[in-house]
């Protein structure tokens, strides 16, 4: 288990450094003169020339480099534009709210996809199974922020049921949870399906149907468990995709996360949060991916000694 668990985390670790490194010099390609932005537009040359010697913006590009895996080593994520600051704060202080809309999603995928994937391999070629499978085909042809479109005009503007945009209480999660669950929802029920038919098909579980073992024991003791890794495979690597594929559902929905914030920093040319939040998604999926795997340990101990 140890040793497991000590390569999953040095590959981790040497992923996050390939991108890091990806994304300074990307962001060193981009044109602009981050000290003018920075200083402001009233500002003069002689201010814009003394804050690029302060912030070191005239070192070789190597210097400048090892400088900024240093600085993110110890928390320091350069200079915001905007703020004047470090930007680190200000985007922790809008993690609570990405997190929250994310795990809200995911809730929302194992209550209702991995249950309608059961259902629909349970009931093959029936009406329950045609009913999901058809489901499943619409959301995935459905982009989210249509979706998200469709559920603001009927549950809030029409019927009033729910607010539309902002955080006003925990009836705010809905609608875009929702919408950002909704692809996710269809993945893991046509995932579980196909790997639970699979399963169903195999000799033990003949073997156990022969022994007169309880249909229910079978699904839930035998079939299910060997049917999860792949549903949990999915799950895991589609909630790194949902921390950026709120950046829509957050600014459609005026949702106080950092994909909001990314969107108005973007708008702003304010490179050191843009960066910030890049890096903060990329983080977020490899510690995702890591507790995936260490999941998978407990599912079905066999991966250990992989």
């Amino acid at each position: 288990m140890a040793r497991y668990l000590s390569l999953r985390i040095l590959r981790a670790v040497a992923i996050a450094f390939a991108v890091v490194t990806i994304i300074f010099f990307l962001f060193e390609l981009i044109p602009g003169d981050q000290a003018m932005y920075i200083a402001g537009p009233g500002s003069t040359q002689a201010e814009i020339d003394a804050l690029r010697e302060r912030l070191g913006l005239n070192d070789p590009v190597i210097v400048r480099y090892v400088r900024h895996l240093v600085g993110l080593v110890q928390g320091d994520f350069g200079t915001s534009s905007v703020f004047k600051a470090d930007p680190l704060s200000y985007i922790l202080a809008r993690v609570p709210a990405t997190l929250a809309l994310t795990a809200a999603a995911i809730l929302l995928t194992i209550v209702i996809g991995i249950p309608a994937g059961i259902l629909a391999a349970l009931s093959h070629n029936r009406i329950p199974d045609l009913a999901i499978s058809i489901s499943v085909v619409a959301l995935l042809a459905i982009p989210n922020f249509w979706l998200g479109l469709l559920l603001i005009s009927l549950l809030s503007v029409e019927l009033g049921w729910l607010p539309s945009f902002g955080f006003t209480g925990w009836a705010s999660l809905v609608l875009p949870s929702l919408a950002l669950a909704a692809r996710l929802i269809a993945l893991v029920a046509r995932m579980t399906r196909g790997v639970m038919l699979e399963e169903l098909g195999r000799d033990y579980v003949r073997t156990a149907r022969s022994k007169g073992l309880h249909p229910s024991v079978i699904v839930i003791r035998h079939v299910l468990r060997n049917a999860m890794i792949p549903t949990v495979t999915v799950i895991g690597l589609q909630t790194g995709y949902l921390l950026g594929g709120s950046v829509v559902i957050e600014r459609l929905f005026a949702w106080p996360g950092i994909g909001d914030l990314m969107i108005n920093a973007i708008g702003q040319r304010d490179y050191a949060v843009v960066q910030g939040i890049t890096l903060l998604f990329v983080f977020g999926f490899l510690i995702i991916n890591l507790l995936v795997e260490v999941l998978y340990t407990f599912i079905n101990p066999r991966v250990r000694a992989v």
